[in-house]
């Protein structure tokens, strides 16, 4: 390919924002031709990259905002640490049908059982679903919205909180 219809086609992918695809582009047009992908084949895989990355952008970008106290996902919890647990349920949940139908989920125990970190693995597979999330403390809550209310700011600080489809408070 020449220099000027390289040129013109970072300046597309540029305009369309597709910035991953723009970064790969030579590298993806050699594969392509090294093995003779047909065009249609080239542009599904043009195309997967650029929803890849832009998927992926987007889950750093909630996972962020999301305000987690850590990042451990259901990979890293020990059931047999916690054997009450029932796996079969938190693989369950983990589909988040609950946020879906827009149901409460209420994890009950005492003290330093997983219940944070079963909500936090909960919060980031829902994120990966495309959801939004965001995680409080009750402490947290309650004191920014009674801070809020003093200063006539109630409404706004309440709608942080009703914005997400999921509310972590723990």
């Amino acid at each position: 390919m020449t220099s000027p219809q390289l040129a013109r086609l970072d300046e597309l992918l540029q305009r369309l924002r597709l910035n991953a695809v723009r970064e790969r582009l030579e590298a993806l047009l050699q594969d392509a031709s090294a093995q003779e992908l047909s065009y249609a084949d080239f542009l599904d895989r043009l195309l997967s990259e650029e929803v890849e990355a832009k998927t992926a952008k987007h889950v750093r970008m909630r996972t962020n905002l999301a305000r987690f106290p850590f990042r451990k996902g259901l990979d890293s919890f020990d059931f047999r640490y916690q054997p009450s647990v029932d796996r079969k349920q938190v693989q369950k949940l983990s589909r988040c049908h609950f946020v879906e139908h827009g149901e409460n989920l209420v994890l009950l125990g005492p003290p330093g059982v997983g219940k944070t970190h079963l909500a936090v693995a909960l919060g980031l597979k829902a994120i990966e679903r495309g959801y939004r999330v965001l995680f409080t403390t009750a402490a947290g809550m309650l004191t920014t919205l009674t801070k809020a209310l003093s200063e006539g700011r109630f409404d706004d600080k309440l709608k942080v909180y009703t914005i997400p489809r999921l509310l972590i408070i723990d």
